[in-house]
């Protein structure tokens, strides 16, 4: 009997995601709404509501509707969630559900890391994907705890976090493995 060798996924050691906070959904509606009177009264403004609910069905009606929905449930699925991991070999951040920033990070390439508390729009101008003003790149979702890194190749970057404490064990463990 043969055996068959497989390819599998580092296991995760640590695992958190983190949704921003309530107030940017918020914006996001009042955004979404302020848009849509807006676009009922700039119609309204071309023709009366009998004729444009005659034709809203209309391609130009669709190309009209068609952004101003789409778009903002694309920023909340694109990026409204941040999710960090941890396995033995990487520090991994990536922001949505369908994923469109992603960063790794091999935990061999972590010289110092510390958890720190920061002041997110004082510091980096907000949450997100973010850059201080010393050139440091923060990743966050909300609050104003992480984990604060430096990479062997000089570059410095801030890992939100609800849970900074766990996060920093779970690399420290990760860069030294004989110690375990």
């Amino acid at each position: 009997m043969s055996t068959v060798a497989t390819l599998q996924p580092a296991a995760t050691v640590f695992h958190e995601e983190q949704y921003f906070d309530w107030r940017v959904y918020a914006f996001i509606a009042a955004a979404e709404l302020a848009a849509g009177i807006g676009m009922l009264w700039f119609a309204r403004q071309w023709a009366p509501v009998a004729t444009l609910l005659s034709h809203k069905a209309s391609l130009e009606f669709l190309l009209c509707l068609l952004p101003a929905v789409a778009m903002p449930l694309l920023l909340v699925l694109a990026l409204l969630r941040m999710t960090t991991e941890v396995t033995p070999d990487e520090l991994r951040v990536w922001f949505g559900w369908i994923p469109i920033y992603r960063r790794a990070i091999q935990v061999s390439g972590i010289v110092r890391h510390q958890v720190v508390e920061y002041r997110p729009i004082a510091d980096y101008g907000g949450w997100g994907i973010r850059a201080g003003r010393n050139g440091e790149r923060a990743l966050n979702a909300r609050g104003n705890r992480g984990v604060r890194l430096e990479l062997a190749d000089g570059t410095k970057l801030l890992i939100g976090s609800q849970r900074p404490e766990e996060l920093a064990e779970t690399l420290e463990a990760a860069r030294r493995p004989d110690v375990a």
